[in-house]
């Protein structure tokens, strides 16, 4: 072999050893691993070597009676996604220390290694980096030094070094100055003599501080956060993460208020695989105000186990009725009726599915005698429709059994089932048709006899038909665009005949189904701009309206009809929230509209709204139009009313009023109470880097009349931190 070959295998591995040493890397197979053997077996047998490595100089020597290899001019080493330069390397095999000098940069998936000069023995993975400079790009961690010392196989010695996230040259808008610091790879960086400078200026002295060097996530304090409201007075958020594994984590919080006392919190995490994941929140206290032990359990979790198998669940269970007014800032809940929480495991096959649930609902309003239903559980099969041989018909059904549990009042198990055939006939191109039968039955059972009930049952035939039109109509422009105009008007007719179920107790909607002989007539359009890029929504228009054909009777029942169409249910649960009666006797539904248009780039208009022609009133609207270019520059405003509800304004308005200074704003104001609900205001203060920001953020509710105000400091990489 020549001596060009050797020095060449002697440096492969000396590339390779240096990288594994330094930061870790593992590569694959050089080329001829027998020639690195043959040369440095030491080195050669301690890697995991399998992709070609490739070295390139302008002149390569080896001394075989010294065993030094030398490399000169635009030196590059290259082994899968690594790359090493420099402008000369030379490597004692016998003493096995390497010095690359001038210009030493290694490149690794976007972080870069960038040195003057690097002394390194291979065998005790221990050196000297001198004058250099290490970008993690993840993050865009950027550490400076005039020299690194390698102490071990995993910590350096850091002397006069600087520590920064912000990518500004000559001068970064703020970086720590570290006179000394003891790192320690996937630990911390223990550092002394510490400096925080901004635009180089001097602002703050640490004698001692740690600074988190994770390759994966580790334990330890989390920044504070800071807030004052009238509720909880003055308050401190002070957190600590705990790392359990790779798979889960946890915090835990002291929430330390001036009114109220101390509150600590625990949160358990999980992720399980990319479709699974979860939290567990749990906190007790004992609360100054009402010298009561307050608690509150909650939390979520999503779960798949291939794709048949799937569980969820959602909880939240208070201790009293006015804790989420007292200690929660999420305004639905703080207005809330009721909390309901559930959860179901689920079997999902190709052509049916099974699930078993159970659903618990906290009554909020103080209620004496709660007869609020729980359902514990509830069982529920599905068959989806599916072919009857070659007949062209379809059918399909479901199947409920549940127990109702109440604390006061009938407990019961009802078991209710579906059956649903169905034919679809396309009687032109574009004209469809198709008839359908059900049969919905229902059977009740008591355990208890609070109020003598008895068993009962019923069975409700029903049936319709459904007849659609699909228009589509198309409008070329110049080169390849076009615009598509889709039509489709859509009748539905639907007859449920009158069934006594008087001996079925009232539990929840299905215990009462009305007689109907009902058209729900529907229309759906739709203009889409296609071009090279592919289809756009530029307007949607949908109509519904419902009439009845004979007399519309009540049901008895607080619930909705579930037979009934969404056009009617809408504007029933309105008049149920409303304390109004349900209008039974009118056979000519509300009109219910949605649309959405998207005049031109960075605009969206949309609305929705039920429409009573009867009294010529709205009896719910929401219409808006929001122009946006980004998150921070955007601007949206709503109106919204809920007949004898609610009548509100929602404004949202994001801005940069000057390139270094943001302004973020949302108000709710009602019109039916004259005043402003909710509002913020977010002042922020971005240098020209954008690495750092200030902001003074200002939030204003009025029930309960609450103010609050924070000012935060955030470093784009390091946190943020609020007071």
């Amino acid at each position: 072999m020549n001596l060009r070959g050797a020095a060449t295998a002697v440096f492969l591995a000396c590339a390779a050893g240096s990288a594994a040493s330094l930061w870790g890397v593992q590569p694959a197979n050089a080329e001829s691993a027998g020639i690195l053997s043959e040369f440095s077996p030491k080195l050669g047998a301690g890697l995991s070597l399998g992709s070609p490595v490739t070295l390139t100089a302008d002149t390569i020597s080896y001394d075989e009676e010294t065993g030094v290899a030398l490399a000169e001019g635009n030196l590059e080493v290259g082994f899968g996604t690594q790359t090493i330069r420099a402008d000369r390397i030379r490597y004692d095999t016998k003493s096995g220390e390497a010095e690359f000098a001038g210009h030493v940069l290694y490149e690794q998936d976007g972080d870069e290694f960038s040195f003057e000069r690097i002394v390194l023995n291979l065998r005790s993975e221990l050196g000297v980096l001198y004058n250099g400079r290490i970008r993690i790009s993840s993050n865009n961690y950027q550490i400076a030094s005039e020299r690194f010392e390698k102490t071990g196989k995993r910590s350096f010695l850091i002397r006069k070094g600087e520590l920064t996230t912000c990518p500004c040259e000559p001068e970064p808008d703020w970086k720590f100055g570290i006179g000394r610091s003891d790192v320690t790879i996937d630990g911390y960086a223990i550092s002394r003599d510490v400096t925080f400078k901004i635009r180089g200026i001097p602002v703050l002295w640490f004698p001692w501080a740690a600074f988190p060097v994770k390759l994966a996530r580790q334990s330890g304090l989390l920044l504070p956060a800071f807030s004052h409201s009238d509720s909880k007075g003055y308050s401190i958020q002070l957190p600590y993460y705990w790392a359990i594994n790779r798979w889960s984590d946890a915090t835990f919080t002291l929430d330390t208020m001036t009114k109220r006392g101390y509150r600590p919190e625990a949160e358990y995490r999980f992720v399980l695989n990319n479709a699974s994941e979860g939290g567990v929140r749990a906190t007790l206290y004992n609360d100054r105000v009402t010298e009561d032990t307050r608690y509150r359990f909650y939390g979520e979790n999503r779960f798949r186990y291939s794709e048949h198998w799937s569980a969820n669940a959602r909880w939240d269970i208070p201790s009293d009725d006015q804790y989420y007014v007292d200690l929660v800032d999420e305004d639905i809940l703080r207005t809330a009726r009721h909390v309901p929480s559930r959860g179901f495991t689920a079997w999902k096959g190709s052509s049916d599915s099974q699930s078993l649930s159970v659903d618990w609902v906290t009554d909020l309003q103080g209620t004496p005698d709660d007869n609020t239903v729980q359902r514990l559980p509830e069982y529920t099969a599905t068959i989806l429709p599916r072919s009857l041989g070659k007949t062209g018909i379809t059918a399909g059904g479901e199947w409920q059994a549940t127990y109702f549990y109440r604390r006061a009042g009938d407990r019961e198990v009802r078991g209710r089932g579906s059956a649903d055939l169905a034919r679809a006939f396309t009687l032109f191109p574009s004209v469809f048709f198709m008839p359908f039968l059900s049969l919905d039955l229902l059977g009740s059972v008591p355990t208890s006899d609070e109020t003598g009930t008895r068993t009962g049952g019923r069975a409700i035939p029903n049936g319709g038909a459904t007849l659609e039109l699909d228009f589509r109509g198309e409008f070329r422009g110049r080169g390849e665009g076009r615009l598509v105009h889709i039509i489709s008007p859509v009748a539905t007719f639907r007859f449920v005949p009158r069934v006594d179920q008087s001996d079925i107790t009232v539990t929840d909607m299905w215990s009462r189904v009305g007689r109907q002989r009902q058209f729900l007539f529907s229309l759906y359009q739709r203009l889409l701009r296609v071009d090279e890029s592919g289809p756009s929504e530029i307007a949607l228009l949908e109509l519904s309206w419902a009439i009845e054909a004979g007399d519309r009777n009540g049901t008895g029942s607080p619930y909705v009809d579930p037979l009934s169409p969404y056009v009617r249910t809408l504007r029933d649960q309105i008049d149920l929230a409303a304390s109004r009666t349900v209008r039974n006797d009118s056979r000519s539904s509300d009109v219910f509209a949605r649309f959405r248009v998207v005049p031109a780039l960075n605009w969206r208009l949309s609305g929705e709204a039920l429409f009573d022609p009867g009294n010529g009133m709205f009896t719910t609207a929401l219409v808006g139009g929001e122009w946006r270019k980004d998150e921070r520059t955007r601007a949206l405003l709503e109106y919204r009313t809920t007949r004898d509800l609610a009548e509100d304004v929602h404004s949202l308005f994001h801005v940069r009023l000057f390139r270094f200074l943001g302004l973020e704003t949302s108000a709710d104001y009602s019109l039916k109470n004259q005043e402003m609900s909710n509002g913020s205001a977010t002042l922020t203060f971005f240098p020209r880097s954008e690495c750092w920001s200030v902001g003074f953020v200002v939030n204003k509710k009025t029930r309960p009349d609450e103010t609050s105000f924070r000012l935060t400091f955030s470093l784009n990489g390091i946190g943020t931190i609020g007071m």
